[in-house]
């Protein structure tokens, strides 16, 4: 014990000296701190729409997700609508009355895309939009749905990374317990890397008041990954199997 307070105040006696000296307290100047402009990025991505957009499509696909790039707004709710009826069908998803299929998804008014919901209900698909997850009957709902549906506040083209910001009629669930998770990327919500949605925030003074009315951001980088047992890539693990996503042109049509 003598010999452990003794190697203690040996090592603040060191400290007092240094402090005292007035000096720096580590070897070596440190750092000059970067411009914005000269940061290193993950990756180097033109900045204009469609190249964006490829490479969004690429980078997700690497990150073991799905992507697929429509011309047109109005062509989504066709392209949307088909591949939930296929993976419905594939996944023998549970049915609210014996026909219709839950989806957990943002609000209607969330998504960037007016007619899918009539067009859902066409073919027997209802949005399901939790308001409050803490009722049992809200949470077994959620909890049995097997397809969620999201838009994004943001994407990002050098990881194939969406930002979504929940909130009122955007509730975190539709991106979190779902096994497949379909995201709705308009070509105008793509940016090359995360710093330049931050500044574009920043310059149109949204920042602050985004961060102050979030309690989170969720970043989702394809589908859960997990190689915790024997460095074994598991897919599914905490989150959903599959995340495809459906870029589309927001400019053109519609």
């Amino acid at each position: 014990m003598t010999d452990r307070l003794a190697a203690r105040e040996e090592i603040l006696q060191r400290l007092r000296r240094v402090l005292s000296a007035g000096g720096p307290m580590f070897r070596g100047e440190p750092p000059a701190a970067s411009a914005v402009e000269s940061r290193m990025t993950v990756a180097d991505v033109r900045d204009d729409s469609q190249s964006l957009a490829d490479q969004f499509a690429a980078s997700l696909e690497q990150a073991l997700g799905s992507c697929e790039l429509v011309e047109s707004r109005e062509a989504v709710a066709d392209v949307v609508v088909r591949r939930i009826v296929a993976w419905a069908a594939e996944l023998e998803a549970p049915t609210v009355d014996g026909t219709t299929v839950d989806v957990l998804s943002w609000a209607p008014g969330e998504l960037p895309v007016p007619e899918l919901e009539d067009r859902m209900r066409e073919r027997d698909i209802r949005l399901f939009v939790p308001a409050d997850l803490h009722e049992d009957q809200s949470r077994a709902r959620a909890a049995a749905s097997v397809i969620g549906l999201t838009s994004v506040n943001a994407a990002f083209a050098s990881t194939g990374s969406v930002a979504l910001v929940p909130g009122p009629g955007r509730s975190r669930a539709a991106s979190l317990l779902p096994l497949r998770h379909m995201i709705l990327v308009p070509m105008s919500r793509i940016y090359p890397t995360v710093e330049d949605w931050l500044r574009s925030l920043r310059q149109a003074d949204r920042l602050r008041d985004l961060l102050q009315r979030s309690a989170q951001i969720v970043f989702v980088t394809g589908p859960s990954k997990s190689a915790d047992i024997e460095l074994i890539l598991a897919l599914g693990v905490h989150g959903p199997k599959v995340v495809h996503a459906v870029v589309f042109d927001d400019t053109n049509g519609g």
